[in-house]
C-alpha cells in the first residue's frame, strides 16, 4: 500500500488522531441507528478518516467536516488504490456521522462531485478477467518472494475453490479439518448462502491446517481487523499486477472466481454433464443463486 497510510505520527498528530477516535467512539456507543454490521464497518470508516484529518488537516474536532476534507480524502485513497467500494463506503460512513451527530450530510459534495463514480456493473460482478495458470503460478512465487506467504496462500486458496476474498478471510481452522474429513470445502457466502465445494487442492489445505491454531482464523490474526487484511491484499495485486500477468488486462482477486468457474465448467463437460447441468453445478459453487449471472463468469 502506499506509505501515505502507513503513518508515523508525531505525538502532537498522534494526541490529535486519539482525541477524534474519542469524539468518533462517543457517538457510535451511544447510536442505535442501522444494523451493527454497518455500525462497526461505519466507525471503522471514520477511523480511517480521522487519521487522515490529524494527519493532514491537524483537524482537533469533527464538529464541522467540509468538502475540502473529503476532496483531500478521496484524492489520497485514489492515490493508494482503495476500491471505488471501500472509497464509497467510508463516504457513506462520514455522512452518517455527521447526520446522527445533529449535522446535515446533504450540504456536502455528492460522491460524483468528489471524482468518485458509481459502480458499474462491472464493478460489481466482474468482467471475464479470469487469470490464467501461467498468472497464477507467478504471483505466488513472487508473493513468497516478497515475503507476503499469506497473499500468495489466499490467492491460490481461491484460484483453487472459487471463493470470494472475504471468504477466504473467513476461514477458520476447524473449516479446514472438516474439508479435510469430508473431501468438501463448506463457506458461508453472501446472503447466509452455505456451500460446499469439491476440496481441490488437498496438500494447500492439509499445510494450512497443521499451521494455524486451534480455534483460530486460517489468515487473520486476533489483532488484525479482518478488512484491512483485504484492502492491504487488494492493492498488492494492484500495484504489481505487470510482475505476473500476461497481459494489459488488470487482474484482480475476483478473476480468481471467473479462472476457476472456466476450469470448472470444463472439468464436468468433459465428465459427461451437458451444458445446462455443468453450468447450474458450477452456479451453486460459486454461491449463486441464478445460472445466468454464472454466465457472465464463463464468457
Amino acid at each position: 500500500m502506499n506509505d501515505k497510510w502507513n503513518f508515523s505520527m508525531d505525538e502532537k498528530t498522534m494526541n490529535i488522531y486519539r482525541n477524534l477516535n474519542e469524539q468518533i467512539d462517543k457517538v457510535f456507543r451511544h447510536t442505535r441507528q442501522g444494523s451493527i454490521k454497518t455500525r462497526y464497518r461505519y466507525e471503522d470508516g471514520m477511523n480511517h478518516f480521522a487519521k487522515f484529518l490529524a494527519e493532514t488537516f491537524k483537524k482537533q474536532n469533527l464538529n464541522k467536516i467540509e468538502n475540502k476534507h473529503l476532496q483531500g480524502y478521496v484524492e489520497q485513497m485514489q492515490e493508494s488504490g482503495y476500491s471505488k467500494s471501500y472509497i464509497t463506503t467510508n463516504l457513506s460512513a462520514i455522512r452518517f456521522f455527521v447526520d446522527v451527530r445533529g449535522g446535515d450530510s446533504k450540504k456536502l459534495s455528492i460522491n460524483k462531485k468528489l471524482g468518485v463514480l458509481p459502480r458499474t456493473r462491472e464493478d460489481r460482478i466482474g468482467s471475464n478477467k479470469a487469470w490464467n495458470d501461467t498468472e497464477v503460478k507467478r504471483f505466488i512465487e513472487y508473493a513468497n518472494n516478497k515475503n507476503e506467504f499469506r497473499y500468495a496462500d489466499m490467492v491460490n486458496l481461491s484460484y483453487s475453490h472459487g471463493l470470494r476474498v472475504h471468504e477466504v478471510a473467513r476461514l477458520d481452522k476447524s473449516q479446514l479439518g472438516d474439508a479435510l474429513e469430508k473431501g468438501f470445502l463448506t463457506v458461508k457466502g453472501k446472503g447466509g448462502l452455505i456451500r460446499s465445494i469439491p476440496l481441490s487442492n488437498k496438500e494447500l489445505v492439509e499445510r494450512l491446517y497443521k499451521e494455524t491454531k486451534s480455534g483460530e482464523k486460517v489468515f487473520i490474526n486476533k489483532e488484525e481487523k479482518t478488512h484491512k487484511v483485504i484492502n492491504n491484499l487488494q492493492v498488492f495485486i494492484y500495484n504489481h499486477n505487470k510482475e505476473f500477468r500476461n497481459s494489459d488486462k488488470s487482474l484482480t482477486f475476483h478473476g480468481l472466481r471467473h479462472v476457476y468457474a472456466q476450469r470448472r465448467y470444463r472439468e464436468l463437460t468433459q465428465k459427461g454433464f451437458n451444458d445446462y447441468s455443468a453450468r447450474l453445478k458450477v452456479s451453486r459453487e460459486l454461491g449463486h443463486f441464478r445460472v445466468k449471472i454464472t454466465d457472465i463468469y464463463l464468457s
